[in-house]
């Protein structure tokens, strides 16, 4: 018994996945995206079990002929195997990055175990003979399995950019169901057109329905990424001129007030010289070579912090590291710095980390100044998703309520404050101090 219509939407769907298979096959080579590439090796696959499973509507083929064949005895199977195991891959694939799940993993792990194991456990059962028709029950109830897990992920987590796939999911599980349903019926003897005929027709649906929504999940996909870049390009852009700005503001404020210091003391240098000051010239003089000298140091510091080749946390880290060496040897002080064994994984921007090293500079500075201390002691960690610094020494400390402010707690807080930081400065006199702050990571 067949059916005209249901002919012709074989042939029409053998044409559009072999075509599906074709381009996925070539946008791989353009995109080189693993999900694209085992996903059209799941079609040809499947392309070729349904070529085997029509030999009459493709090839004009006796259908009893090829159905009692060693090729199709020995290879339908195995095929329907081989076809859920790339889909499976491919599902692995495209929600990696997406959604990361131990369960899932296992799961992963426990359907690329099995499958093979099944193809062995196929061709054991061919060879004594025993009824294989049960491991084509199993293979399609464990992809359906790894599926159902999947859509429920999908839905009860919101995962961006997946529903289309999980409709698609969804409809591949109810085709395939649909197939089983009509081969059992069989089994029992309840004859129709598509028990006995047509049992594929639904799995053939569930497929073509898979692919549309597959490739609309695609461009969805792009379509998101492609928005996402021109976001990230817009913020790079913002966080450049940023920096420019602070650039420019620290050349203004800074360097500029230091230069204008420079020349009026250069000017006065003049006058003392020409009426026999020379004391008073000497240290006119030493003014101005100690604001050259600082003038120096916060040139050489904004040059470094542009330089793209130490835009990284561990050169920072590396660089304050010598800066605290060299600063306590002169006062006789030894210097410590403590960081984790393994790698710090902190995104801070280029601005951040400037801050962040000039806070830690002042510390560092007004330590060695002012707390007679014989230790001074950096520590750098990673606790709960916080970037953390201590800077503490064993000197005379003092009584942080009855202090006053100067410029260097000042300029520590307003970095703080730019860095979005908690600031704490914990000492007592004779009890040396500790400085803490604590950056929230933005992952």
């Amino acid at each position: 018994m067949t059916s005209f219509f249901i002919e012709k939407f074989y042939l029409l769907f053998q044409g559009i996945l072999l075509f599906q298979t074709f381009f996925l096959g070539m946008l791989y080579f353009i995109t080189q995206k693993k999900d694209i590439l085992f996903y059209s090796i799941f079609l040809l696959l499947s392309a070729v079990y349904f070529f085997l499973n029509a030999p009459n509507t493709f090839f004009s083929l006796n259908d009893n002929d090829i159905f009692n064949s060693t090729i199709y005895l020995q290879g339908n199977i195995p095929l329907i195997i081989l076809a859920n195991l790339f889909y499976i891959l491919f599902l692995k694939n495209f929600f990696s990055g997406i959604y990361n799940s131990k369960l899932l993993d296992r799961i992963f792990i426990i359907s690329f175990l099995s499958l093979p194991i099944l193809i062995i456990v196929f061709f054991i059962c061919r060879h004594f003979e025993i009824d294989t028709q049960p491991i084509f029950y199993i293979v399609n109830f464990l992809a359906a399995g790894v599926s159902i897990f999947i859509i429920d992920s999908v839905f009860r987590h919101r995962l961006a950019n997946t529903g289309w796939v999980a409709w698609g999911m969804f409809f591949n599980i109810l085709g395939t169901a649909l197939t089983i349903a009509m081969i059992v019926l069989e089994r029992y003897k309840i004859r129709n057109i598509f028990t006995v005929d047509y049992p594929l027709l639904f799995m053939r649906c569930g497929i073509l329905a898979d692919m549309f929504f597959y490739q609309v999940a695609l461009l969805k996909k792009w379509h998101y990424q492609e928005k996402q870049l021109a976001v990230q390009k817009l913020e790079k852009e913002l966080a450049v001129e940023k920096i420019r700005n602070q650039i420019s503001s620290q050349l203004h404020d800074d360097i500029g007030a230091t230069l204008s210091g420079v020349s009026m003391y250069s000017h006065l240098t003049n006058k003392q010289m020409e009426r026999g000051e020379h004391d008073k010239a000497k240290v006119s003089l030493h003014i101005i070579q100690q604001s050259a000298s600082e003038m120096s140091e916060k040139l050489n510091d904004l040059v470094w912090s542009v330089n793209p080749s130490q835009d990284s946390l561990p050169m920072m880290l590396e660089r304050l590291q010598q800066y605290g060496l060299d600063m306590c040897s002169a006062k006789n002080m030894q210097f410590k710095m403590d960081t984790p064994t393994k790698p710090l994984i902190v995104n801070l921007t280029a601005g951040q980390r400037y801050q962040l090293y000039l806070f830690i500079k002042e510390a560092i500075n007004n330590a060695v100044k002012y707390s007679d201390a014989d230790l001074l002691q950096l520590s750098v960690d990673e606790k709960n998703n916080q970037f953390q610094i201590t800077i503490s020494d064993n000197g005379k400390g003092f009584d942080f309520a009855s202090i006053k402010r100067g410029n260097g707690l000042n300029n520590m807080q307003k970095r703080a404050d730019e860095l979005g930081a908690d600031f704490t400065i914990q000492s007592k006199a004779g009890e040396g101090c500790l400085i803490s702050l604590k950056v929230k990571i933005i992952e």
